[in-house]
This record gives C-alpha cells, structure tokens and sequence, in this order.
C-alpha cells in the first residue's frame, strides 16, 4: 500500500489536499503577520503610553535590560500569539500522534476561527493578549499536522513539491493580510479598522473546515496503528537527538530573524522614516501597509514559489546553507552601509527585501519540511511540534525583544545581531542536516549514516540497498 503512494504522481487528491491544508497556512500567515499594520493602531486605539499601559512602571527589567514598559508592552502585543504557537506545536504535535493525524487537522482549525473572531471584539489590551494566545496555540497546531499529512500522501519524487506548496501558501496569506491592512486604513475609521483586520482571519479557516473533515487518515499512520501497533512502544524520540538539534536549531534561528522582522517591519519602515506624515498618524500607517504589501509581493511571494520549483531537484539541505548564507550577506551588508543607504531609502528598502526572498527560497521552506522526513511516522508529527514549536518560541522572544533592541542599539547594531544569527543556521544546517530528496520516508528517517558531518544520503539509498 505504501509502495502505491510513493510511486504516485500528482493527483488530483494531493491538489485538493494541498488546497485545504494550504488555506491553513494561508490563515497562518495572515492573523500573524497582518499585526504588521494593526499594531500602531492598537497602540493608538489603547492608549499605550508611560501612564496607559499593563505594566506597573515606567521602567521594566527583562532579561536582564531596563526597558521602557510601552517597548515591552508593544512587543507583546506583537509576540503573544508566537508564544502560543510554541505552546500549540508540542501539545497538538504529540496529540496527532496518539490520536491520528485527521483529528487534530480540523480541531487546530476550529480553534483559529474562533479566536480570530474573539480578537477582533478585544475591548482592552488583556483580552486581546489572551485571545491572540489561543489563537497563536491553533497555528501552531497547524505546523505539525498539515506538514506530516500532506508529507505522508506524497509520491517520493513530488513530496518535497507538495508539501512546500502548502507552505507557500503562507506568502498568499502575508500578501492577503497586508491588503486587507490597506484597505482597512483607507476606508474604515481607524477604531473599525484594527478589527477588521484582525477578524478577517476568521474567513479562510472558517471555509474549509468542513472539507478537512472529510479527508480520509493517512496510510502510513494507519499502519501503525493497526498492523504494528507495538513498534510505537520502541521508538524512541531520544535516539534522535540530531535531527532534532538540526531541524529545531536552525528553525529557531530562522524565525528569530523572520518573524522578528516581518511582523515589526511597520516599525523598521518607521524607524527608517518611510512613509511618516507628522501629525497624520491615518496617512503614515497607510503607508507602512503599502510598504508591507510591496515587501510581501516583490520578494516573499515569488520567493515560497522558487522553492516550490527547485526543491526536489535542488535539495533540502543546499536550499537552507543558500538562503541562510544570503541572509547573512544582506544583513551584514546593511550594518555596514546604514548611513548611505538611509540617503537611497529605496536601496534599503530592495536589500531588506532580498532577505526576505531568499529566507522564503530556503529555511523558511526547508525548515518546514524537513521534520516530516526525518523523524519515523510513529513520532513524526511529535519531531515536527518539537522543531516548530522551538522555532515559534524563538520567534516569539525576538519579537518581544526587537523593539527594545531597536529603541536602545538602533538598526545597524540590529541588523549584525541578524547577521551573527543567519551564520549560526549556516553551520547548524551543514552540521546537523542530511538531504532527504528521492527518497521514500522509511529511508529519509532513518538513523543510518546520519552522523555529525551528515552531508550525504542514507546509507541504504547509497549502497543500492532497499
């Protein structure tokens, strides 16, 4: 039965599948990083100010830093639902493995819906952070069970195709969400504004609910469950050590630059002075939603879509060293030259986006699809909530943090810490990955040849031996 699968091409049932998981990450993408323009206005709607704000001082210690109580309270806002994330990957990762993949693949679902909706009624700054936490544990959920589903259905020769194509959804999503930020700015009164967007969230998931509750278990888990029912006793997660340093390093690393960026990009354009109109707060939040709409359709689309196009015959693990190395290039280069490139706004503005494109061509793609590959299916969607939920906390620490680090270090300061991160996946990535590419999943899992310099195949794929 498994040999069927892996010897399949595309059909029409992994486009359906791609569809339905796929508007998951679309989702994904857009309750996260549409907060990108949200954010100033809920600053402005809440009154966060050094008077107004959940925090009892003006000052605040964090990680050992005295901050500004509004920076850390803006940071939250920006973070809460990562940091739920982390907490949705581990507790739904390890549920889909008990319970089945087709379980959790609706409930994760269910529960982006309605807290996407309940944000968008937040009436003060509490609710909103504890909506946007259980909103953030549902995308996180999402991570490990739409991965290994769509992973588990697919042919060898496609599967890194397929599965990157549900994650390119998540472009649609950042392009969807930074549209939906400009329209929003343009047409409604700012206090409407803010829940709109926010609410919007609600549409994509809410649509396709009830065609993942018709798609049938995966074969693979099936297997395991019913006809060898004793080996998820023997299978140890502790065996596994290295794939788990490398899938959950370097997505860690990844997403502390990614989403620390992306979802502060408002903040960076601000920082930098795009689009601000003193004394118009409607006209320079308008702005910055252009900005991220530009970023997103320039550089983050097109860049989940060259990944789409090349995985399969390029690499996993070449693809991640590429868009890591890339990343570390730009970041440097604009720590550098910050001073000129302020005088040639628009320069920044491409290398910035350079980043983007290439974080999307590699880690931010490969990260996501590795975890399905390299641990076995009795616990492949627990490695993937490990690896995706370790991934999101990073994000969600950086997120926090880059405000403040912003206020305090300024950008160039920021940009070398960006750098020094994206060199750290560079060697993660050739230390702790092996190339999964053409091989069936009983291959790519297992623990042959998967030494610390693990830069080939399996053993077996590499003697021949099946």
């Amino acid at each position: 039965m498994l040999d069927k699968y892996d010897r399949s091409g595309i059909t029409r049932l992994h486009l359906r599948m791609v569809f339905i998981s796929g508007m998951g990450f679309l989702t994904d993408a857009y309750d996260l990083f549409v907060l990108s323009t949200a954010l100033p206005i809920l600053v402005s709607f809440f009154g966060i100010t050094a008077s107004h704000n959940i925090f009892s001082s003006a000052q605040v210690s964090f990680l050992g830093l005295h901050i500004s109580s509004v920076t850390l309270e803006e940071g939250l806002l920006g973070s809460i639902a990562l940091f739920g994330a982390f907490i949705g990957a581990f507790v739904f990762g390890r549920m889909a493995d008990r319970f089945g993949r087709k379980v959790m693949y609706v409930v994760d679902l269910s529960i982006m819906t309605a807290f996407a909706l309940i944000s968008a009624f937040s009436s003060s700054v509490p609710m909103l952070m504890a909506s946007r936490f259980f909103l953030g544990m549902g995308i996180g959920g999402d991570y490990p069970v739409s991965s290994t589903l769509m992973s588990e259905y697919s042919g060898i020769r496609h599967r890194g195709k397929l599965v990157s194509m549900v994650f390119a959804m998540q472009g649609f999503g950042l392009l969807l969400g930074a549209m939906v930020g400009v329209l929003s700015v343009a047409f409604l009164p700012l206090g409407v504004a803010w829940r709109v967007m926010l609410g919007a969230g609600a549409v994509p998931s809410a649509a396709v609910i009830y065609f993942r509750s018709k798609v049938d278990e995966t074969p693979r888990f099936r297997v395991v469950s019913s006809e060898r029912p004793e080996a998820r006793e023997k299978v140890r997660l502790s065996r596994y050590w290295l794939p788990i340093l490398g899938t959950a390093g370097s997505w860690f690393l990844f997403d502390m630059a990614f989403y620390g960026t992306s979802i502060n990009n408002g903040l960076v354009l601000s920082y930098l002075g795009y689009g601000t109109v003193v004394g118009n707060i409607r006209a320079t939040i308008l702005n910055i939603a252009i900005g991220n709409a530009l970023i997103a359709s320039v550089f983050s689309v097109p860049g989940y879509w060259i990944a789409v196009g090349t995985i399969d015959r390029v690499g996993r693990k070449t693809l991640q060293w590429l868009g890591f190395s890339v990343m570390a290039a730009v970041y440097f280069i604009i720590a550098t030259h910050y001073r000129g490139l302020l005088d040639a706004i628009y320069m920044f503005i491409a290398l910035y986006g350079v980043s983007f494109l290439f974080g999307n061509i590699g880690p931010n793609t490969t990260t996501f699809i590795l975890p399905t590959e390299l641990f076995p299916t009795e616990i492949r969607t627990t490695g993937h909530g490990i690896a995706s939920g370790s991934a999101k906390f990073g994000a969600g620490l950086f997120t926090l943090m880059l405000p403040s680090i912003m206020a305090s270090m300024g950008v160039p300061n920021l940009m070398l810490i960006l750098g020094s991160i994206s060199v750290a996946g560079m060697v993660l990535t050739l230390f702790a990955i092996k190339e999964t590419k053409n091989e069936r999943l009983e291959e790519t899992s297992s623990l042959s040849g998967y030494g610390i310099l693990a830069y080939g195949k399996s053993t077996a794929t590499k003697t021949g031996k099946k």
